[in-house]
């Protein structure tokens, strides 16, 4: 069996973890539409549907009225960005469902969207019935890490074609305007005002909570 490739401390990615709730999301994806430097996809299709691009926040912000097959509201909304100009056109991958599995998610396959470079934007609300919020992110490949992958998967084409400045410097943007959005910050990572309003409610940030961790929250 082929062995991962070992990642070095140069070869990481530039990320962003957060706290935010539907209400820092909308504004955040109404800037990033308007930005108008990206293309907007989800990272995996809706059972054997194609994959979407979302043209508006409003398109993004419904995904957390679809629910899971127990009836429970999602509470996370996987987006994959291919910064315009950067390099080559994702192309979906059709990932096969196992048999055993079929019945169950009532689907025979699902897409998923792929690039070496394209930049991970993950979106989390509080759980259903929970005061619990998971963190959101971005990410991303770095030029050294994809190169590194290459040599073990192939099935991305070459990492060389993808403009990782440009990327580099739209991610950085991105984490900025985060960054610029927050009204606190818990550890490294920035806790947007529907997040904060969260927290003083009693709720739980990833492992952070105000019984225990107040001192922990720096507030802008």
């Amino acid at each position: 069996m082929t062995q991962p490739p070992q990642i070095s401390p140069r070869q990481t990615m530039p990320n962003c973890d957060f706290y935010a709730t539907a209400a820092d999301h909308a504004p955040l994806l109404e800037w990033l539409l308007a930005e108008n430097t990206c293309s907007i996809y989800e990272l995996s299709s809706i059972g054997e549907n194609p994959l979407r691009r979302f043209t508006s926040a409003a398109e993004i912000m419904d995904e957390f009225k679809r629910t899971y097959t127990n009836g429970v509201p999602w509470h996370s909304v996987y987006l994959q960005l291919h910064v315009n100009g950067s390099g080559p056109m994702p192309k979906p991958r059709r990932i096969d469902i196992n048999p055993d599995a079929q019945a169950r998610c009532g689907f025979r396959y699902r897409y998923a969207m792929e690039g070496w470079s394209l930049v991970q934007l993950y979106l989390s609300v509080p759980r259903h019935n929970k005061r619990f919020l998971d963190n959101s992110h971005t990410n991303h490949n770095s030029q050294k890490r994809a190169e590194t992958w290459a040599a073990v998967s192939n099935n991305l084409g070459n990492p060389s074609a993808w403009d990782y400045k440009k990327i580099t410097s739209f991610s950085s943007r991105l984490n900025r305007e985060i960054r610029k959005r927050a009204v606190a910050k818990l550890g490294s990572r920035p806790v947007l005002p529907g997040a904060l309003a969260e927290w003083k409610n009693g709720g739980t940030l990833g492992v952070y909570n105000i019984a225990t961790h107040a001192k922990s929250l720096a507030q802008s």
